[in-house]
C-alpha cells in the first residue's frame, strides 16, 4: 500500500478514536481530501447517517457535495443525506455548491428608475408596478395592530396575513441577497373596560415567521433605545402599590429586523459589485444598541428620527441606491435617502399624507 493509501487508512483509526469534536471534524475533512473515492465513498455510506455531531455530519456533507461533480455514487449520497436529515443548514451548503457550479444568476447592476418615486394606493397592489429586483434596500415601520387611527384590522390574523402579502411583493422587486429591515415594537390593545384585560402583542417575534416564509433569512435584531422621558408611564401603577405581579416596565426599546433575501451566494458577490472607492466614513455603531432619541410630528403619529433612517442606509446600502420604504408616511426615510444620494421609491396610501409627499418633488407612477 503507498503513503497516500495508508495515511488514508491512518486518518480511518483516527476518526475511531475519542477525539474531541473539532479533531474528529478535521479528520473527516482530511479523509474527504483524498483521491481514493471507493473507500471514501464506503467510509462516508457507513458513517454519515449514524448518531455522529452534527459539525462532522456537515463535513461528510461536504465531501460528498465536491466529489458529486465527478462521481454520481456521491451525488446520490448526498441526495440522500439531505432528505435523511432534512437540516437547513445542509439544504444551504447545497444551493451555495449548486449556484457556485452554474454561475447563471446575475445581480440587478442597472435599473430603470432614476428618481426619486411615489406609488400610491396599497403596496400589496403598487408595489407590482416595480419590476423585479429593482430595489437594493427595504426599509420600513408597518403599520402596528390596532395601535394607530390609520392601522385598522378586523383580527391580529387579518393583520400579519396583510403584512406577508405585502412582503411577498417586497421579496420580488428587492435584488437577490440585499437586505429587508423593519421596525417593530410590541403594541397593546385598549381595554374595552376596567373589567377586561387588554391583550398585548409580541409584533416582532410573529414577523419573524412571516418574513422567513417570504423568502428572507434572520441576520441581525439591533436595540433602538429610546430616552425614558420619551415612553408612556406603565411603572407609575407599581411605583404606588409595590406588589407582585403588578410590575410593568416602561418600554425603551424597538426591535430593529434585519433579515437578507435568500440567495445561494456570499454577501461579498454584492458589495463587489460596487468601486471599490465606495466606503463609509470612521464613525461606527460597534454593538446592536442604537441610542436614538424618537421624533414627534404633528402631521403624523409615528415618524421615523432621520438620525434612524441615516444608520439604516449607511450600513446596508451604497451611495446610488435604489430603496424602497413601502409604509413610508411622512416621508422621512425618503428624505433623508435624497440627501444620503440614494433614490427612494416610497409607497403610500392615505391621501393626505400623498398630497405632503407629491410636494417633495416625488414622481407618481
Amino acid at each position: 500500500m503507498g503513503a497516500d493509501g495508508e495515511n488514508l487508512e491512518y486518518l480511518f483509526e483516527l476518526f475511531y478514536a475519542d477525539l474531541d469534536i473539532d479533531l474528529k471534524r478535521e479528520v473527516v475533512s482530511s479523509i474527504g481530501r483524498h483521491k481514493q473515492n471507493d473507500k471514501v465513498f464506503d467510509f462516508l455510506s457507513s458513517e454519515a447517517f449514524k448518531n455522529h455531531y452534527m459539525e462532522v455530519i456537515y463535513q461528510m456533507f461536504r465531501t460528498a457535495l465536491y466529489k458529486s461533480k465527478n462521481d454520481d455514487r456521491f451525488l446520490a449520497l448526498k441526495d440522500k443525506m439531505l432528505q435523511f436529515y432534512k437540516n437547513e443548514f445542509m439544504q444551504k451548503m447545497n444551493d451555495y455548491y449548486n449556484f457556485r457550479q452554474s454561475k447563471k444568476l446575475k445581480l440587478t447592476k442597472k435599473t430603470e428608475i432614476l428618481k426619486p418615486t411615489l406609488l400610491c394606493g396599497d403596496n400589496r397592489q403598487t408595489l407590482k408596478k416595480i419590476k423585479d429586483r429593482q430595489i437594493k434596500l427595504i426599509f420600513t415601520s408597518p403599520p402596528y395592530y390596532n395601535a394607530k387611527i390609520y392601522s385598522d384590522y378586523k383580527s391580529y390574523d387579518a393583520y400579519l396575513l396583510a403584512m406577508k402579502e405585502s412582503l411577498k411583493e417586497c421579496f420580488r422587486v428587492l435584488d437577490d441577497g440585499r437586505f429587508i429591515i423593519i421596525n417593530v415594537s410590541p403594541v397593546i390593545t385598549k381595554r374595552a373596560g376596567r373589567e377586561f384585560e387588554s391583550i398585548r402583542y409580541p409584533i416582532h417575534f410573529d414577523f419573524h415567521k412571516i418574513l422567513t416564509e417570504s423568502g428572507f433569512y434572520f441576520i441581525d435584531e439591533i436595540i433602538w433605545i429610546k430616552p425614558e422621558f420619551s415612553v408612556p408611564n406603565r411603572i407609575g401603577g407599581y411605583i404606588q402599590s409595590k406588589k407582585p405581579l403588578s410590575y410593568k416596565p416602561n418600554c425603551i426599546t424597538e426591535s430593529i429586523l434585519v433579515y437578507r433575501k435568500n440567495a445561494p451566494f456570499l454577501l461579498d458577490k454584492n458589495i463587489n459589485e460596487y468601486d471599490k472607492e465606495l466606503k463609509n466614513d470612521d464613525t461606527i455603531d460597534s454593538t446592536n444598541c442604537w441610542y436614538i432619541s424618537p421624533k414627534s410630528d404633528k402631521n403624523h403619529p409615528a415618524v421615523f428620527p432621520e438620525e434612524l433612517c441615516e444608520k439604516v442606509l449607511k450600513y446596508y446600502s451604497f451611495k446610488g441606491d435604489v430603496v424602497c420604504d413601502p409604509f413610508a408616511g411622512s416621508g422621512t426615510f425618503g428624505k433623508v435617502a435624497k440627501k444620503m444620494e440614494r433614490i427612494p421609491v416610497l409607497c403610500e396610501q392615505n391621501k393626505t399624507y400623498i398630497a405632503n409627499l407629491k410636494k417633495g418633488g416625488y414622481i407618481e407612477i
